[in-house]
C-alpha cells in the first residue's frame, strides 16, 4: 500500500483512485468468493455518472460470496506513475491489481472508449488479446449498448453480456462459480457460459468472407447458439435498484441521485439505437419511484434528483410523481431535474411541476429543422409544439435553451444548415421580440451516425466533404445569442465505422492502440492520424467504411445478436422512411 500512497501524492485528483466513498462496499477476498472488478473505460468523473455501473455494483455486492469492486481509466499522470514504478492498475476498494480478480467486466457505452479498454488491460497485467490469456488470468467480459454489435471488440473480450444487467449478471456469476468449482479449464467454462441467454463468446464463432460485404459470424459447434437473444427485465418495479448510491468525494459529470422512471421509449424514432434495443417499454410505479427517492436521499444526502429515462416527459404519471417527491422531501432543499425532455403534447403537463424543477438551461432535441426529414426519421415532433413549449418554459423562469440537431440523415435535406439557424433564431426571440431581450440558444450539431439494430443500419454516413461544408456554414453564423457547436467530424466518422464494423475492425483498433491511440472521446487527446494510419496498414479506408451501405437482403456483422426487434420490422421501417 505504501507505493500506492506515494503514487497518489504525485497525481492530480487522487480521489479518483482512493475509493472509500460513502456507500462504497468493501468485502474480504475469500477463496469461495467470486471476485469481479467493474471497469469503466473512461475517467472516474464520467464512469461514476453512469447508472448501469451503479446498478451492477450494488446488485452484485448484495449477493453472498460475490465481491464487486471498481476501476476506471487512469489519467495520463496516473498512467505515467504506474509505468514508471512498474505498478499494475488496481481497484479502488481493496487496491488489489485487477489481474488478481476472477472477472474484469467492462461497460461499453461509447465506441470511442475502445482503445481505453486495451490500455486498462495492459496496465493491469492482463493479455490484451483474448486468445493469448493464460488459465490464471481473469475472464474479460463486457456489456452495455455497444455490445449489440460486439464484433469490433471481439478479439479482446472473452464474453459479452447482452441485455439488461439485472437479468444477466446473477445467473452468469452463479454459473461461473459452479463451473470453476468443478475444476473446469478456461475454455470449458466459456463454452458452458456461451449457452446462457444473452451471452456471446466470440471464440466459438467463425466468420464467413466469401460473397459478403463484411465478415459474418457463424457458430463453430452445434451446442453454440446461431443467434444470441438479449436479456430483458420485464417487471421494472421488482427489479433491483440501488438506494445507497455511492457519494463521490469529487464533483462528477452528473452529481445527483439518479432514478430510472422508465426503461425503453414509447416513441419509435428510426435512428435511435437505445430506443430500439430497450423495447418493450417498462415503467416503474409512482409509489416505487417516490420510495426510491426518499430512501436514496436518506442514504446519500444529495440535493439533486434526476428522473431518468429515454423520454421522461412521456412517463405517464410524471406530474404526480414530481409533485409527490416535492411533498415527500419538502423543506430539505432537494431539487428535481428531468434531463431528457421530448417535445410533444405531453410537455403541457409540465407547467404543473415547473415550480419544483430547478431552473437552468432547458434542452430539447428536435434532431432536424426540416419537416420532410422529421417525418422520415419518425421523430413525431411538431414545430408549433416546440415553439409553444419553449415559450412556456421562458414564462416559467427558464433562461436559456439548448437545441440538439443531427445532419446527414439518409433522407437528405436541402439547405439543412439554413433551416437549423432559422429555427434557432425563432426560438431565441420567443423570450423577447427585440434582439437585446432574446434568449441565449446553444445549438449542438452532430453528424448522423447509423447504428446497429435500427431502421437505418443499412445506410452509411454522409460524405465528409458535405459534412464539412455544412459545418462551415453553421459555425460562420455563430454569434452572441445563437451559439453553434459542431461535433468533430473525424471523431464522428470513426464512431460510425466502429458502430457498424465487423470482426476485421479489431485489428484496426489494436494497431491504433499500439501506435498510441487512447482517450479518443476526448478532443484534446484524439489523434486522427493514428487511426488513418491504422486503417491504411490494415488495407482499409475509414471514409469508405463510414459511408458503406448494405442491401436489405445482405447479412450483417451483428445479425447474430437478437435485440428483440425483428429484422422484418426494421426493414419495413427503413422502406417507409423513404416514402
Amino acid at each position: 500500500m505504501k507505493d500506492i500512497n506515494e503514487i497518489l501524492q504525485n497525481v492530480q485528483k487522487p480521489a479518483r483512485y482512493t475509493g472509500g466513498e460513502l456507500n462504497s462496499v468493501r468485502k474480504s477476498f475469500n477463496d469461495d468468493t467470486v471476485k469481479l472488478v467493474l471497469a469503466y473505460p473512461d475517467m472516474y468523473e464520467i464512469g461514476m455518472s453512469y447508472l448501469g455501473l451503479k446498478i451492477i455494483y450494488h446488485l452484485l455486492n448484495e449477493k453472498d460470496k460475490v465481491l464487486c469492486e471498481r476501476v476506471f481509466m487512469p489519467g495520463s499522470d496516473m498512467t505515467e506513475e504506474l509505468i514508471k514504478r512498474k505498478r499494475k492498475l488496481f481497484s479502488l476498494e481493496s487496491r488489489k491489481d485487477i489481474c488478481d480478480f476472477d472477472i474484469v467486466g467492462f461497460s461499453l457505452s461509447y465506441e470511442l472508449t475502445y482503445t481505453n479498454v486495451l490500455s486498462m488491460l495492459d496496465l493491469g497485467g492482463i493479455a490484451v488479446r483474448s486468445v493469448e490469456r493464460k488459465e490464471e488470468e481473469p475472464l474479460v467480459i463486457a456489456g452495455g449498448v455497444c455490445s449489440y454489435n460486439p464484433e469490433p471488440m471481439s478479439a479482446f473480450i472473452d464474453a459479452f453480456l447482452i441485455g439488461d444487467a439485472e437479468d444477466l449478471f446473477p445467473e452468469f456469476i452463479e454459473k461461473y462459480r459452479v463451473f470453476k468449482g468443478e475444476g473446469l479449464f478456461r475454455k470449458e467454462i466459456l463454452r458452458k457460459l456461451a449457452r446462457l441467454k444473452g451471452v456471446y463468446v466470440p471464440r466459438f464463432y467463425g466468420v464467413q468472407e466469401k460473397d459478403q460485404k463484411a465478415l459474418i459470424p457463424f457458430p463453430l459447434y452445434p451446442d453454440i447458439p446461431a443467434v444470441v437473444e438479449s436479456a430483458k427485465v420485464i417487471d421494472l418495479d421488482n427489479a433491483f435498484y440501488p438506494v445507497k448510491q455511492i457519494v463521490p468525494y469529487i464533483r462528477i459529470i452528473h452529481d445527483r441521485i439518479a432514478v430510472e422512471v422508465m426503461r425503453g421509449c414509447p416513441n419509435r424514432c428510426r435512428f435511435c439505437q437505445a430506443g430500439a434495443v430497450n423495447r418493450p417499454v417498462r415503467i416503474r410505479s409512482e409509489k416505487k419511484i417516490r420510495q426510491i427517492c426518499v430512501e436514496s436521499y436518506r442514504h446519500t444526502g444529495m440535493e439533486d434528483i434526476a428522473l431518468l429515462s429515454l423520454s421522461s416527459v412521456n412517463y405517464p404519471h410524471l406530474a404526480r410523481v414530481a409533485k409527490g417527491i416535492n411533498d415527500d422531501l419538502k423543506g430539505k432543499g432537494v431539487g428535481l431535474s428531468i434531463p431528457s425532455l421530448r417535445v410533444d403534447e405531453a410537455f403541457y403537463e409540465l407547467p404543473e411541476i415547473m415550480s419544483v424543477i430547478r431552473k437552468a438551461g432547458l434542452t430539447f432535441a428536435p434532431e432536424s429543422a426540416d419537416e420532410n426529414v422529421i417525418r422520415s426519421i419518425a421523430k413525431d415532433i411538431d414545430r408549433d409544439v416546440l415553439l409553444r413549449s419553449v415559450k412556456i418554459a421562458f414564462e416559467k423562469g427558464w433562461r436559456s435553451v439548448k437545441l440538439y440537431f443531427m445532419i446527414g440523415f439518409p433522407t437528405r435535406s436541402e439547405n439543412e444548415a439554413d433551416k437549423i439557424l432559422e429555427l434557432a433564431r425563432t426560438v431565441s426571440l420567443l423570450k423577447g421580440p427585440k434582439p437585446k431581450n432574446a434568449a441565449e440558444v446553444r445549438v449542438s450539431v452532430n453528424p448522423f451516425i447509423p447504428k446497429a439494430h435500427t431502421a437505418f443500419q443499412w445506410r452509411g454516413m454522409e460524405d465528409r466533404r458535405e459534412l464539412e461544408r455544412k459545418r462551415e456554414t453553421l459555425l460562420s453564423r455563430s454569434g452572441k445569442k445563437i451559439k453553434i457547436s459542431f461535433h468533430n467530424i473525424d471523431q464522428s466518422l470513426l464512431e460510425g465505422v466502429l458502430a457498424r464494423g465487423d470482426r476485421g475492425i479489431s485489428e484496426v483498433i489494436y494497431t491504433a492502440w499500439t501506435n498510441g491511440a487512447k482517450m479518443d472521446g476526448w478532443l484534446e487527446f484524439f489523434d486522427f492520424r493514428l487511426w488513418e494510419e491504422a486503417f491504411k496498414v490494415n488495407n482499409m479506408d475509414i471514409g469508405e467504411l463510414a459511408s458503406r451501405s448494405f442491401d436489405l437482403e445482405d447479412k450483417l456483422p451483428w445479425g447474430h445478436i437478437d435485440s428483440g426487434m425483428s429484422i422484418d420490422t426494421l426493414k419495413k421501417e427503413f422502406t417507409e422512411s423513404f416514402r
